[in-house]
């Protein structure tokens, strides 16, 4: 039984081709044995022009993105993309690190859970899901997105913005009625987000759907919202009270991955 299965259906969006060009270079050079690939050997794997070529080469060399040997005249991945990995593989680390500790609360709590991903700063998308042993459950598809209107997620991605944007945002969109319980008065919204800014954790009960959510928020050490935990269950499952402890075990959670990671907690 899935909470939203809809996709996104978006068309695909334009794309800078000097920046695939330059996507396309450095997935060749890093799939290239030593000592690299020469200009000739790029345009021939690419399909680009050789004044393109040179011209794309000559901008990655300018910030190190590339380097060329001297000897052998062919070029390697630069020192620039070194700190990039180490943040990319950071990042991975904390979703492996927040998926492990999600993934026993289904059966210990006997409700389906999830992990979402900020993928714009108004849109998170489920990358992972857990569900109870039971048949009958709350389902929500991978890869689903949803934005500042779509329940507790939506309370959350408000909740760690600047509040004064937050409230802009509100204010200046029309706030569909999922159901009949769906809060679609702006103050009242308001008012829902700087609860859920206060104690770490939003609620949804049957705002998006007929079934009640749990959310808690996990900042990268940029202070953005980078990931989203998501309890989900049939209301007689998760009643008022308790979606306020499944609330508060999330932001728990929440904080001690974000400590593990060196991220800094918000001043009091």
């Amino acid at each position: 039984m899935g909470v939203d299965d809809a996709t996104d259906g978006k068309p695909a969006k334009y794309q800078v081709p000097a920046v695939v060009g330059a996507i396309r270079v450095m997935h060749e050079l890093a799939a290239s044995p030593e000592p690299g690939a020469t200009q000739a050997e790029l345009v021939k794997a690419t399909g680009l022009s050789k004044s393109t070529m040179h011209n794309l080469l000559a901008t990655l060399e300018a910030h190190d993105f590339v380097r060329r040997e001297q000897d052998s005249r062919c070029y390697r991945l630069g020192p620039a993309l070194i700190p990039l990995g180490t943040e990319a593989s950071r990042q991975v680390q904390l979703v492996r690190s927040t998926i492990d500790r999600i993934a026993p609360l289904a059966a210990k709590y006997n409700l389906s859970f999830a992990v979402a991903q900020m993928v714009t700063d108004e849109e998170c998308r489920i990358i992972e899901r857990f569900y109870p042993a039971d048949d009958v459950h709350v389902g929500i598809t991978v890869g689903s997105g949803y934005g500042p209107m779509d329940g507790a997620l939506g309370k959350v991605l408000l909740a760690h913005m600047d509040p004064a944007r937050a409230k802009r945002i509100i204010k200046s969109r029309r706030l569909p009625a999922h159901t009949d319980a769906t809060i679609t008065t702006p103050e009242a919204l308001i008012d829902e987000v700087e609860q859920a800014r206060t104690r770490g954790w939003a609620v949804s009960a049957g705002e998006l759907n007929q079934n009640h959510a749990v959310v808690a928020g996990v900042r990268g050490k940029n202070g953005n919202l980078g990931l989203l935990l998501l309890a989900l269950g049939f209301p007689a499952d998760l009643d008022e009270e308790r979606m306020a402890e499944i609330g508060q075990m999330l932001s728990d959670m929440a904080k001690s991955i974000m400590a593990e990671a060196g991220v800094p907690a918000l001043p009091a």
